[in-house]
């Protein structure tokens, strides 16, 4: 299961949590597996039905106001309740003043206790984006994600027919490539999934009878991005007359990916077929459904107007 230590959090830069150990250091490699996090509100008051292991706990001024008001026998009584508890680790915000006893037990339990300089809602939105993206369930795909017409479409078949052929004629005609060949694809958020490029390829084609070229190289920055919303699958296969092919384009067919289910157009491909051609059409028509027109559904309700006799526009 993918996860996220304690340390990676804490030496964590680009989202700007500002993360200090004060306590329990020797838990740093403790990891982060849920995505959600947990302000401890009445938990605080020793009500641990409500506490949520294995999630990063977070104290601001309610809960360390509300520790430092009992007396020293109910909060080491709360504090060893919490430190029982399977706590990932506890997050103090505003640079509070933490009670003495509460690092102690962190210590002693080896919890990591940290502190960050910034307001509580502040810190939870920046924490939560930063789970959000780590986290993230992840898939690799084998197939090409190019930017086209701002589409995000996914290219897949068989090896061989001609996807990074196809995709390079694309980028010929001004649209982008993320990635050739192994598409890591995230789930980001409950309803979307954004492809990019691993390091060791980004940027790279490979192009049978050529070999392996460098896009960012022969046609500049503007050829290239490192990171795409999917949001079309286009799978191209081999064409025979005992293939069935959609003809009119009413049913719609769907590829699913990490429990989502994304718009999947199949295009046959023969010899003399300008395959980069209908890759682009897919994309138009896409942004037109997205817009709400659909031709094919436009043309049935049409053909029924004119079964019935009435008017067909």
């Amino acid at each position: 299961m993918k996860g996220i230590t304690v340390q990676e959090l804490k030496d964590d830069t680009l989202y700007g949590l500002g993360l200090e150990v004060i306590a329990g250091s020797r838990g740093l490699s403790r990891k982060i597996y849920n995505q959600r996090i947990q302000k401890l509100g009445l938990v605080i008051t020793g009500n641990m039905v409500y506490l949520h292991p294995h999630r990063i706990q977070i104290l601001g001024n309610i809960e360390i106001s509300y520790l430092r008001s009992l007396t020293d026998i109910k909060r080491k009584k709360i504090i060893k309740e919490l430190c029982k508890n399977d706590v990932v680790c506890f997050i103090v915000t505003r640079h509070l003043k933490v009670p003495e006893y509460f690092l102690i037990k962190a210590d002693e339990e080896g919890i990591p206790l940290l502190r960050t300089k910034l307001v509580t809602s502040l810190f939870i939105e920046r924490i939560t984006k930063l789970l959000e993206e780590r986290l993230a369930p992840t898939t690799t795909v084998h197939g090409v994600l190019l930017d086209i017409f701002g589409v995000g479409a996914l290219i897949m078949g068989r090896p061989g027919i001609g996807k990074s052929e196809n995709a390079l004629e694309l980028i010929m005609r001004g649209h982008r490539l993320v990635v050739d060949d192994a598409v890591c694809v995230k789930k980001v958020g409950a309803l979307a999934l954004h492809g990019e490029s691993p390091e060791m390829i980004k940027s790279l084609l490979e192009i049978r009878g050529v070999g392996i070229v460098d896009i960012e190289k022969l046609f500049g920055v503007s050829a290239v991005r490192d990171e795409k919303k999917i949001e079309l699958a286009i799978e191209l296969f081999d064409w025979d007359n005992s293939t069935g092919c959609e003809r009119i384009g009413l049913k719609e067919e769907r590829y699913g990916l990490l429990g989502l289910e994304l718009p999947l157009v199949r295009i046959p491909v023969s010899s003399g077929k300008n395959v980069s051609a209908i890759i682009e059409l897919a994309c138009r028509n896409h942004i037109l459904k997205a817009h709400g027109v659909n031709t094919a559904a436009d043309l049935e309700k049409r053909m029924l107007r004119s079964m019935e006799g009435g008017p067909t526009s």
